[in-house]
């Protein structure tokens, strides 16, 4: 934190830049070593976020988050990666260099990993009880994603569109729209499933379990099955369509679903 004050001190007393204008890496070091010496080092990342916001406000943080996960298998990498970069954005982490698509919502990840991977971030080591040895040994065992490789072929029609929703699952989406469609008319696939699955996502995002990259895969999946479902909907002829007009605050996260 004294190089951080002094570089700020330095860009915007003596430069005149703007604390806006500052991005600060606190740095994320690999946990995987085993050196006991460097097993506070995700806390300590996590703490100098929460003080760079406190100290340098009007400031802004970035971190290179996988670092973390250096020298551990690329599926246990996934799981640390994405329990880290939620603690990282809890403890104020603005921007993040990470590869989006290797990371998980949290509702994907399993509560026994997340609690190992916690208590890996935080040094909570106890007698007979080490979080990295339990985290290797989880390792060894199926990919924690969840979507493609779920096997969802003995559930019901209702259940897999729902899911499919809610994991942002759109290949072989149409198999199960023409499926459902046996049983139900279009419209009420619409509002009993498929709207259903949305009001999950809801939750999910706002409890924060959900990050907004894979909302907005929802978001796509459920535009995807309403085009693939319009023209099995009834049409009354002569039908128009009202105009619309919807205003919110420019930027503001909201505009993306108007």
């Amino acid at each position: 934190m004294e190089i951080a004050h002094r570089l700020h001190d330095l860009a915007v007393g003596r430069y005149g830049l703007k604390p806006s204008d500052l991005f600060f890496d606190p740095l994320a070091l690999p946990l995987a070593t085993g050196d006991d010496d460097l097993r506070g080092d995700a806390a300590a990342t996590l703490d100098a976020l929460r003080r760079i916001k406190a100290e340098l406000p009007g400031t802004f943080t970035v971190l290179g988050v996988s670092n973390v996960s250096f020298g551990l298998k690329p599926t246990t990498r996934r799981v640390l990666n994405s329990v880290f970069l939620h603690e990282c954005l809890d403890a104020g982490l603005d921007a993040a260099i990470v590869h989006a698509g290797r990371i998980l919502p949290h509702s994907h990840i399993s509560e026994e990993q997340r609690t190992t991977c916690l208590d890996l971030i935080h040094d909570r080591r106890s007698p007979g009880y080490d979080p990295l040895q339990c985290l290797l040994e989880l390792g060894d065992g199926p990919s924690p994603a969840i979507g493609p490789t779920e096997d969802r072929s003995s559930w019901p029609v209702q259940q897999r569109l729902a899911r499919r929703i809610v994991n942002g699952d759109r290949d072989g989406l149409h198999i199960d729209l023409d499926d459902a469609l046996q049983s139900m008319p279009a419209l009420d696939i619409v509002n009993d499933i498929l709207l259903d699955g949305m009001r999950t996502v809801g939750n999910l995002f706002s409890s924060g379990h959900m990050q907004l990259p894979f909302v907005l895969q929802s978001a796509e999946t459920m535009k995807a099955a309403v085009r693939h479902l319009e023209p099995h909907m009834d049409q009354v002829k002569g039908e128009t369509r009202g105009r619309i007009v919807l205003a919110t605050v420019r930027g503001d996260v909201h505009d993306i679903g108007k």
